[in-house]
Parts: C-alpha cells; structure tokens; sequence
C-alpha cells in the first residue's frame, strides 16, 4: 500500500501534547500503521516479517513528526508501542500535580469584558480535551455550568437565559447560543433591522 503524505508539525514538548498526538494518530491510520500501536497480540493476522514492516513504518512516522529535542528522550527505544507509551509518558502526564494544575487552569480561566468570545470558547475546549486525554470526566452539565460561570458580567442575562427553564445543559448547545448573540451583537443597529423585518 503507498504511503500517503501528510504535513505534521514537529512535536517540541511545549505544544499541545493532545492534539499533536491526535494528529499523528490520524495520520497512521490513513497509511494503514495504527495497528502497530496495539501491540502485537492485538495486530491484525499478518505475518512476522509484515508486522516487523509494519512496526518499523509506524515508528518512524512518529519519529519524524518529533523534534530533535524531544528525540533525545527517546533514543533508547525500539518498537512503535514503546515510543509511544514513552512519549505519553512524557507529556501526558497523569500525576495528581498535573490534574490540579489543569484543574486551576480552567477554574481561573475568567474571561475580561474585552475578551474575544471564541478565543475564550477555544481555550476552555482546549484545557477540556486536555482533561480528557488525562482520563479525568467532567460531567456535560457541570462543563456547561463552569462555561457560563467563567463569562464576564456583561453575559448575566443571556447566561439566566439559557439557564431557565432547562432540563438538560449541553456544551454544544450553549456555544452555539453564545457565538449566535455575538454575532448579533456586532452587526450594525441598521443590519440588525433588516434581519428582522425580513
């Protein structure tokens, strides 16, 4: 099977672990390379020679998505698995130290009246897939209530809004809420009258 090509950024240790391995992830899987991170007991039926190739061409697809800083760490390891276990955990770190870390990260994430919106709802969805890729849950609905809590005051009456009256609170939902009255917001008072009136 040829090998597709694909551009990935190379990983320092200072950007985002999650989405990069994500990325790199999706990349073996377009060239048929994922299985190699299974090991072998859980690999497709192939012979010892196709699963020693197999190996070998997902190793250094990961390799060469890594910068020579974080290469030095793993100079030592051999097999795809290895490597990537070893770089999780790196960078991945599961420890009590790091959970709270994140934990305070996203419980000062305070946004300012000045504030983009959207760039506010990146960085919130960010350190969220974060906690995730730390196998921490967070409920929907304490996601959506810390999403809300975290608006400046400006966003009290559209926050008791969509609060009102509801079952059930998803993040998605409110997003959408939240983008849609900003984008209503900023349009001209004479635009706005527009959309009305048609």
């Amino acid at each position: 099977m040829p090998i597709t090509k694909f551009e990935e950024e190379k990983f320092n240790g200072k950007k985002d672990f999650g989405i990069w391995q994500r990325r790199v992830k999706a990349i073996l899987v377009q060239n048929d390379l994922y299985h190699a991170l299974l090991g072998r007991e859980k690999a497709r039926k192939i012979t010892n020679e196709e699963c020693e190739e197999l190996y070998l061409k997902a190793s250094s697809t990961i390799q060469l998505c890594l910068a020579d800083e974080v290469l030095y760490n793993i100079f030592d390891v051999e097999t795809s698995v290895d490597l990537w276990r070893k770089l999780e955990k790196f960078y991945m770190s599961k420890s009590l130290t790091n959970k709270l870390y994140m934990k305070r990260q996203l419980y000062s994430l305070r946004m300012s009246e000045e504030a983009d919106l959207l760039e506010h709802m990146n960085i919130f969805s960010k350190i969220i897939s974060q906690f995730h890729s730390i196998d921490v849950k967070l409920e929907e609905e304490d996601k959506t209530l810390l999403l809300l809590s975290l608006l400046p005051k400006s966003y009290d009456h559209l926050v008791t809004t969509i609060l009102y009256d509801k079952d059930t609170l998803k993040v998605e939902k409110v997003n959408a809420t939240l983008l849609s009255n900003e984008v209503q917001n900023k349009q001209s008072p004479s635009e706005s009258l527009t959309v009305k009136t048609s």
